[in-house]
């Protein structure tokens, strides 16, 4: 029953914060292939993005949904309030311009995430915030950007205060690429269709049980806490100046999961094999139309 429930997490993740999605809409459906551990997995999820342009700065507020399913096979098990999970996300970011070059980005939200097998309590609830700097440098054909800052978040698989630092650089037309925690990346576009990232990233999962686990005969569990280290591909095809479909294939090498009290204390530690998932959908972005427009007027 514990692996059935870790592979859940291991694929069922919010997404940092620190990396702010500039995507105003976006659908992904995740699977995850049956594996030696007898089950295959789903997810598909849902966000959109609401930005708002003030005086002094901007405003982002985000909303997502996260529907789980997953499917067992020669178990021994009753695992019917292990089938499905459910997230509920909301997010707000402000974007506060210091000087040319500086911002200051606040970042604050909460979630709702649980198997529900009851009804919602304050235990189900994840808060998270952070604050960070972000400088930019470089050319307007070559341009750089800097951040660092402090996040609460649960990407390490448990609530608790991160640093965040990344530095990202477009190369040339071509070529970019992130360096940073908790996540670094290459990316390659061919065109304006077509582009290619390979990644490696951080990232994590804690999540609520509606209905405390018997870990063992004398320890009961109420969370779950889940971390993983993976590699991923992500192909991204534009079909019009707005509209894209992405394709990914990810493969975690390192993945380390614990069932926990009320207090984080682990009850049952636990293996989890490395595995490949793969996911796809679509992201609505006005970035390049409005870009297209500025270029059209020059």
């Amino acid at each position: 029953m514990y692996k059935k429930l870790i592979i859940l997490i291991a694929f069922i993740s919010i997404k940092g914060y620190t990396q702010l999605d500039r995507n105003l809409f976006s659908f992904e459906y995740t699977l995850a292939p049956i594996s030696n551990n007898g089950i295959d997995f789903s997810k598909t999820a849902i966000k959109l993005n609401i930005p708002t342009k003030l005086k002094k700065g901007k405003l982002f507020n985000s909303i997502g949904f996260n529907y789980s399913q997953l499917n067992y096979y020669d178990v021994n098990i009753n695992d019917k309030d292990l089938e499905k999970f459910y997230g509920v996300n909301y997010g707000l970011t402000y974007m506060y311009p210091l000087s040319g070059k500086w911002k200051i980005s606040t970042q604050g939200g909460i979630s709702i995430v649980s198997n529900l097998t009851n009804s919602i309590s304050s235990d189900d609830l994840l808060f998270r915030g952070g604050i960070t700097a972000i400088k930019k440098g470089g050319t307007i054909n070559k341009p750089s950007k800097f951040m660092f800052g402090l996040g609460y978040t649960t990407f390490s698989g448990m609530p608790r205060l991160l640093p965040i630092i990344s530095y990202n650089k477009q190369v040339n037309e071509k070529l970019s690429y992130r360096i940073g925690f908790p996540n670094t990346f290459t990316k390659y576009k061919f065109n304006q269709q077509k582009s290619l990232k390979f990644g490696l990233r951080l990232n994590g999962f804690y999540a609520n049980l509606s209905n405390p686990v018997n870990a063992t005969v004398t320890e009961t569990s109420n969370k779950a806490s889940f971390r993983t280290v993976s590699l991923g591909l992500e192909y991204n095809y534009w079909m019009s100046d707005i509209w894209a479909i992405f394709f990914k294939g990810t493969y975690s090498f390192y993945n380390k999961y614990e069932l926990l009290d009320n207090n984080n204390n682990t009850t049952y530690d636990f293996g989890l094999e490395p595995r490949p998932y793969f996911s796809t959908g679509i992201k609505l972005n006005l970035k390049n139309k409005f870009k297209n427009k500025k270029n059209d007027k020059q």
